[in-house]
């Protein structure tokens, strides 16, 4: 559809001529390209992604603008800005340390049929056991998730502070 338009203003078929509009062409697509230049509001979204939002490495362990942050006193500061995120950071706290006193149940059990050598009791401890670490590894799983939608709220937040400073 172009290329006649521009065709027409070279009539002659000599290399000269396709050599110009040849070099006319690519300055037209060459440089013409969508989304080549970014705007200032662009890259300030960026940056205050780059600077605001949390990525977790643990359970208790994070990196915030290039700096890794651990434990669970910097998470609830984190959390601080998210209502909805701090309560799942709190539910996913007392799901994983009640996983963990579950499986420390089920080890204490087997610690103790092992310690009094009673053989009648080998069997039941051991699916008491099994049953329990087999628990706590869901309950650890769910903990997860809840912290990993925890951070994802918290960082939608923090995107939605940024709207509003705007």
């Amino acid at each position: 559809m172009i290329y006649p338009f521009i065709r027409s203003f070279f009539p002659g078929k000599t290399a000269c001529n396709r050599l110009a509009l040849g070099t006319i062409l690519f300055f037209i697509f060459g440089y013409a390209q969508p989304g080549m230049a970014q705007s200032s509001s662009a890259d300030r979204a960026r940056q205050w992604y780059d600077r605001e939002t949390i990525f977790l490495l643990s359970p208790n362990r994070y990196v915030r603008n290039n700096t890794v942050y651990a434990g669970n006193a910097a998470l609830r500061r984190e959390f601080s800005i998210s209502p909805g995120g701090m309560q799942l950071y709190v539910r996913s706290r007392r799901t994983r340390n009640f996983a963990l006193v579950f499986s420390l149940v089920g080890s204490a059990g087997t610690i103790y049929t092992l310690a009094t050598g009673n053989r009648n009791n080998y069997r039941t401890f051991f699916w008491v056991s099994l049953g329990t670490g087999l628990g706590a590894s869901l309950l650890n799983a769910r903990a997860t998730t809840q912290l990993n939608q925890a951070v994802w709220l918290r960082n939608r937040d923090a995107l939605l502070l940024m709207k509003e400073e705007e």
